[in-house]
């Protein structure tokens, strides 16, 4: 099973994400864990801990300024504009993008995004997102959407690889909820490498296209 792991390494290509909403380059830390040595719990509770803080943070200051939460969000701020607010972070080896967005100086929108690079394990992110899907729909009841999507099904019999399909584009996961505040968006797709991202916008904010 590893020699095969490390073949589907060596044929995905990881690039940078680019086009509309381009991420910023993540910084990781030096040291990598062995492939073995990586605990997938651990792991996953470390992300459902970062994401839910992060919604926690977005709850407390819906409708208030960036001062404001510039004041009280930890950490150094990767990109700063007149509507945006971008914070780096790092889960295990993976970047993590916190950022914020204002209407007419008000908070009114936030995402977290966390990329696969490098790769860990084969179905690492279908963890992260069941993990995290798992935490939302105790806070906030079952998802109004839960969908699964497979635009290519060469590997649906194949559960073990479930997560190259995700890289290679061939199987999304999707989940929507309705909350008192907002629209609370649950995505894991790929293009190269996996890209699970977690969206919260104030009723009646558009999503993007």
């Amino acid at each position: 099973m590893r020699g095969r792991i490390f073949l589907v390494i060596g044929l995905l290509i990881l690039v940078p994400v680019s086009g509309r909403g381009e991420l910023p380059t993540f910084g990781p830390p030096d040291a990598e864990a062995p492939f073995d040595d990586i605990d997938d719990a651990a792991l996953q509770a470390e992300l459902t801990s970062q994401a839910l803080s992060f919604l926690e943070t977005l709850q407390r200051y819906w409708g208030q300024g960036p001062e404001r939460l510039k004041n009280a969000v930890p950490g150094p701020i990767e990109r700063e504009e007149d509507s945006t607010l971008i914070y780096l972070r790092n889960v295990h080896d993976h970047g993590v993008l916190e950022g914020y967005e204002f209407r007419k100086g008000s908070l009114a929108r936030g995402q977290y995004v966390i990329v696969q690079r490098p790769l860990n394990g084969l179905n690492e992110f279908i963890g992260y997102y069941t993990a995290l899907k798992q935490a939302l729909s105790a806070a906030y009841g079952e998802p109004k959407v839960d969908r699964v999507v497979w635009d290519n099904d060469l590997y649906h019999p194949l559960p073990d690889y479930w997560g190259v399909a995700v890289m290679i584009g061939h199987l999304r996961y999707h989940a929507v909820w309705e909350t008192s505040d907002g629209t609370l968006t649950l995505d894991l797709s790929g293009n190269r490498y996996s890209r699970l991202s977690m969206e919260y916008r104030v009723r009646g904010e558009a999503a993007d296209t």
